[in-house]
């Protein structure tokens, strides 16, 4: 079995392209949706964040996101914190799920696979491209965003023409016709290898 990382920028479509692939039956795992889990339920992570951002990291033991997005997204420092104490418990959770699986390849949605220096660990990369202006207009459309809060995440990672450099296949994500039909193609290229 083979294990594919899918990484792309902000608002490149990610989470769109991973359901293509989940539809085609291809098994699935989301490094956002596991951090999620571990930030509001491991009581151990919970403590971390609240060591490391104050009392305000939680409401009525729920994580405020936007408290942590204004904390970390002006400062590289506690972004790369909260990446640490973060991403080791997405990662358990993938290798777990990982050894349950019964399929010819697997796709991992892992945004920072470049930035936390994991690529040697996946048989290739899956690198998901957008125009920053559509990527700009779909975070402000799913999360209400403005522009200056989005490009200000968008700093913080790499550009598209780094990851180029180090991703093995490219899905160019414009409309969701052409990105289906890529996929579609990716997908019968990764049964026969």
């Amino acid at each position: 079995m083979k294990h594919y990382a899918l990484t792309g920028g902000i608002g490149s479509g990610k989470s769109t392209v991973l359901s293509l692939f989940k539809k085609l039956g291809v098994p699935t795992f989301s490094a956002d949706d596991s951090a999620k889990i571990a930030l509001e339920h491991d009581a151990d992570i919970k403590a971390k964040i609240t060591a490391l951002f104050g009392e305000a990291s939680y409401v009525k033991g729920k994580l405020s996101r936007p408290f942590i997005a204004e904390q970390v997204f002006g400062n590289y420092e506690k972004l790369q914190q909260l990446n640490t104490i973060v991403h080791p418990a997405a990662r358990k959770a993938y290798l777990k799920w990982q050894e349950a699986q019964d399929a010819i390849y697997t796709i991992y949605e892992f945004p920072l696979v470049f930035e936390l220096g994991e690529k040697e660990r996946f048989d290739g990369i899956i690198l998901v491209i957008s125009p920053e202006t559509l990527r700009i207009q779909r975070v402000k459309n799913r999360d209400g965003l403005n522009e200056e809060a989005i490009l200000k995440r968008m700093m913080h990672q790499w550009t598209d023409k780094q990851k180029q450099n180090l991703a093995d296949m490219l899905i160019y994500n414009n409309s969701i016709y052409e990105t289906t039909d890529q996929v579609r193609e990716l997908h019968l290229q990764l049964m026969q290898t």
